[in-house]
């Protein structure tokens, strides 16, 4: 129930970090200081998003 939780959450976090990305990246050098950080914020985002999606998917190795 976690895994299922960290994906869905995951991939949230991405569509969410995306959308606000794709929107002004094209015009990254005509932003402000804070529209850089807009932009950076929502990659962050999206990295974050990514980190949970993986840490949902993986599976533990087991020993034997």
């Amino acid at each position: 129930m976690k895994k299922i939780a960290l994906i869905i959450i995951g991939a949230m976090l991405s569509i969410v970090g995306c959308i606000q990305a794709f929107r002004y990246i094209f015009d990254y050098n005509t932003l402000a200081q804070y529209g850089k950080g807009y932009v950076w914020g929502s990659m962050i985002l999206l990295l974050i998003g990514l980190v949970l999606i993986y840490f949902g998917v993986r599976k533990k190795k087991t020993n034997r």
